[in-house]
């Protein structure tokens, strides 16, 4: 299964897999902003209120990493499908 996931990412049409990648970037900043709320929260302990931004920002930055491999899985698949 993981080498059929790993060839089926190999061979991604480039439009496809340069919008997964952005869209993977853009998952790696929202998620080193909530580590960044989890860390002033552990350093001064100031409010429960950061610490919940924090974890529901890391939470968000892997739904949308999740959201952006399966949509560009699927429309690789529905524009190889259409091709043929």
């Amino acid at each position: 299964m993981i080498k059929t996931l790993n060839d089926t990412i190999k061979n991604l049409d480039k439009k496809v897999k340069e919008i997964m990648v952005k869209g993977l970037l853009f998952s790696l900043i929202v998620s080193l902003i909530g580590t960044l709320f989890l860390i002033y929260y552990i350093s001064f302990k100031t409010s429960n209120f950061t610490y919940y931004i924090g974890t529901k920002l890391i939470w968000l930055s892997i739904s949308f990493a999740c959201s952006f491999f399966v949509s560009a899985i699927a429309m690789d698949r529905v524009k190889k499908d259409l091709a043929d």
